[in-house]
């Protein structure tokens, strides 16, 4: 691995067409775009704990994508069943940059949910969906929280936020298909990170244990496989 720090095993099974996470309402897959194009990982690995890494390597950039299971502190009267997240770190090769890239979370057709919603607010851009058995929230920092990060230097590119209102409700889209990151452009120094959670349980009227479990930092989706 290049961009994360960490082990990682080999993979005795052929590598999956999309990274993906299989749940209850069905399959999410993770995609990532550059200039409007789609690229596909190059490789991929274990980790030691059960998560995923894929790798993207191509001439002008690099990308990793790991994908961890989230253990979840929650209050006593709540829980989750389910719980995991996927962190993208991209760079720019020497002498490159790249010009815009997007980060998706999206559903793969046939999936069994019902109705869906946005539920944003205290940092994070999240979106529920759920059908008579069970709910889910798919949730990612908004605009507001990565704005924070750039100013401190936290893996967002100096670009972010120039010339469009990156705190605007709809920057980051969430709706049916699932949630959308784009992302400026990156010079050949820069690092950016981008992840999203998801978390599932069985239905529950007014339960907010999802809502709360997607709401989490990178770092604290890592440290289950020993990343940093």
């Amino acid at each position: 691995m290049k961009l994360f720090h960490g082990k990682e095993t080999i993979v005795q099974q052929a590598m999956p067409a999309m990274p993906s996470i299989c749940t209850p309402l069905g399959t999410l897959e993770f995609s990532l775009s550059i200039s409007n194009q789609s690229y596909l990982a190059t490789d991929y690995a274990g980790l030691t704990s059960g998560g995923w890494l894929y790798k993207y390597y191509y001439d002008s950039w690099d990308c990793e994508l790991a994908i961890c299971r989230v253990d979840v502190e929650l209050a006593c009267d709540q829980a989750v069943d389910e719980c995991w997240g996927a962190v993208f770190r991209i760079k720019p090769n020497g002498g490159h940059r790249i010009d815009e890239c997007n980060f998706t979370a999206s559903w793969k057709e046939g999936y069994n949910w019902t109705s869906c919603g946005s539920d944003t607010g205290e940092g994070l851009e999240a979106i529920e969906y759920k059908n008579q058995t069970d709910q889910l929230h798919i949730g990612t920092q908004d605009g507001t929280l990565l704005m924070m990060r750039r100013n401190q230097g936290d893996r967002i590119p100096k670009s972010f936020g120039k010339g469009i209102d990156v705190e605007a409700q709809g920057y980051i889209l969430s709706s049916g298909k699932g949630i959308n990151v784009p992302m400026s452009q990156m010079e050949s120094d820069e690092i950016c990170e981008i992840h999203v959670v998801i978390a599932w349980k069985k239905y529950v009227e007014e339960d907010v244990s999802t809502w709360l479990a997607v709401d989490q930092f990178s770092k604290d989706i890592l440290k289950g496989e020993g990343l940093r």
